[in-house]
């Protein structure tokens, strides 16, 4: 201890006390909800489930809706327990630029999820639908790829929640149907757990719905490309795409009958196509189901890796991959694909590569995983729990559109929403009057290091609100 030199006793604290400035952790919420205010949000939720609230009483749908999605997007505290601590904090409804009375404590919020019995939860798919219409409206993408798969909801230590069923993964849980674009999630059908990728078609009946709303609010002639796991590989699946005049790529399965055109050829030989983390080679034929009736012949691509990384791998000795496609198989649909500048994707090399893609496309799990904090739903009513579930999507999606439309040049890519969060929410603010008007002040290191002046312009200025068409 003699060698230790403490600092000088003027810069020691010497105690604690209260301040009567309001002062927050959370201060880019305040962007954040900005955001959603401007971009039309809300007005979607009432006009979708404002009609939930069934008397005069109590508050209006979008003002709870509101302070969930705060909630949501902050990852704090998503419990309801969280809620009746918040509705204990005027700074928390300065931050929320709402009088304090306003704030909904944990009973409110789940009287307002015990609303959705039945199917009513389902509404929420109108929403995201129309926040997806947006999003292409803003990015306007000259043809669109959309990824299909299941995602599981580990809820193996839940005492008791209706659906909560064994999935695959031997974990009792949910397996809602997601249908992603990009980094975000577009559609999803919320079940329980023991329903497979292929659960009465309903994966086709999703895809339908969005290809028909594509069509008729964006553009009739855009380029689809729909990709899926082997999960969904079906006769009737490619069929029901085929119908719909989209293009589709599927993994296979490793059926014998698909290796008997393989018999004779030199593996040493095939060419090969290179990934950003490994290469494989490859071999195109045509194939087709052996059972059913009316089975046609594919577009079949052979794959099977060639060099993991820097090291090379024996050919042969690794497991390998079938790929089912009409890409290249139809006239008018590749056409229409060339002309919007994805004549590259009907070659063999491309679709090997959107193929294997599809495991970053998981990469939507994971980030929805992070940004829920848990798999654990907190209800026991299964629409209770859908709701809930498709709050957090919708809270996901908004923070994905915030990151595109106003933090891009803070943070340029798709990252996790922990990084986000960091960069964009974590840090302490201020909230005073003065001169009459309520005014955030941060540090001159936040205000400089993530320029939130011109952050805050953007918020208030979206580039295409929701409402704009």
């Amino acid at each position: 201890m003699k060698n230790i030199v403490h600092s000088n006793d003027e810069h020691k604290i010497s105690g604690v006390e209260i301040t009567p400035e309001k002062m927050v952790s959370r201060g880019g919420l305040a962007l954040v909800l900005r955001y959603i205010d401007r971009t039309g949000v809300l007005e979607v939720v009432e006009k979708t489930v404002g009609h939930l609230r069934f008397g005069g009483k109590g508050k209006p749908i979008w003002v709870i809706v509101r302070q969930i999605l705060s909630a949501f997007i902050d990852g704090t505290d998503n419990t309801m327990k969280g809620f009746d601590t918040r509705h204990k904090s005027p700074e928390h409804a300065a931050l929320l630029e709402s009088d304090a009375r306003e704030l909904v404590s944990g009973g409110a919020v789940r009287r307002f999820f015990g609303k959705f019995v039945g199917f009513r939860y389902a509404l929420w798919r109108t929403v995201l639908h129309r926040m997806f219409i947006w999003r292409l409206r803003r990015e306007k993408p000259k043809y669109i790829s959309l990824y299909v798969d299941t995602m599981v909801l580990d809820n193996d230590g839940a005492l008791k929640r209706e659906g909560c069923k064994p999935t695959y993964k031997k974990k009792k849980g949910f397996q809602p149907l997601h249908i992603h674009w990009g980094p975000y999630i577009v559609d999803v059908e919320f079940r329980s757990g023991e329903k497979h990728s292929n659960y009465q078609q309903r994966a086709v009946q999703a895809v339908a719905r969005l290809v028909r709303l594509v069509r008729e609010q964006y553009r009739a002639d855009i380029p689809i490309v729909v990709c899926c796991d082997s999960g969904f590989l079906s006769e009737d699946n490619f069929n029901a795409f085929e119908k719909l005049d989209v293009h589709y790529v599927g993994m296979g399965k490793l059926y014998d009958y698909l290796y008997e055109p393989l018999k004779g050829i030199d593996h040493n030989a095939l060419p090969t196509v290179q990934g950003t983390k490994a290469a494989w080679a490859y071999y195109e034929f045509g194939s087709c189901f052996k059972t059913g009736k009316n089975n046609r012949f594919r577009r079949t691509i052979f794959t099977t890796i060639c060099q993991e990384g820097e090291q090379t791998v024996l050919r042969g000795t690794r497991p390998d991959s079938f790929i089912h496609t009409n890409l290249g198989c139809n006239d008018e649909l590749d056409g229409r694909l060339r002309a919007a500048g994805g004549g590259a994707l009907l070659e063999a090399p491309a679709i090997i590569s959107q193929a294997h893609s599809n495991g970053l496309e998981e990469l939507n799990h994971r980030s929805i995983k992070e940004f829920m904090g848990s798999e654990h739903l907190p209800f026991k009513r299964f629409g209770m729990n859908a709701a809930y579930y498709y709050l957090m999507v919708l809270a996901h999606f908004i923070t994905e559109a915030f990151r595109k439309d106003v933090a891009e040049d803070v943070i340029p890519q798709r990252c996790y929403p922990t990084r986000l969060r960091r960069g964009l929410i974590d840090f302490a603010a201020k909230i005073i009057r003065s001169g009459g008007k309520t005014i955030m002040k941060v540090t001159e290191t936040v205000f400089e290091g993530i320029h939130i002046d011109i952050l805050w312009q953007r918020c208030n200025n979206p580039p295409l609100p929701i409402g704009a068409w």
